[in-house]
């Protein structure tokens, strides 16, 4: 996956319409088989997603589902932001972009998908 990033609007309308798709516990399965497949981030550097932009449910999705190997350490807890390696964040894009039916996608998620898929 290479990295061409949605910005964060169309980030957010992805985590909202992959949980109506997949379903909770659909969801959550999918975030640990793509964390697990992550690997460490080769820089610190780290991004937020916010309740308010993607919704409850998926912020708490993703504080469980950190567990399996995308906690930030030294991170203070919050009960409606999670910190995400901006690795991890990508990986995490890119496979919930992989996965959805593109009739679900926006125009500018389906030209992401398309150019990961060349390599571009």
């Amino acid at each position: 996956m290479n990295g061409n990033r949605i910005d964060i609007s169309q980030e957010a309308f992805l985590w909202r319409v992959a949980l109506d798709y997949f379903g909770h516990a659909g969801l959550y399965q999918l975030v640990i088989e793509l964390w697990r497949g992550a690997g460490p981030p080769a820089r610190p550097t780290v991004e937020y997603l916010d309740e308010h932009e993607v919704g409850p449910v998926v912020i708490n999705l993703l504080k469980i589902a950190q567990e399996v190997g995308g906690v930030v350490p030294f991170t203070e807890y919050s009960s409606n932001r999670v910190r995400l390696y901006s690795r991890h964040a990508q990986h995490l894009v890119d496979g919930l972009l992989e996965r959805m039916p593109a009739t679900m996608l926006t125009r500018q998620m389906r030209m992401a998908r398309v150019s990961n898929d060349m390599g571009v």
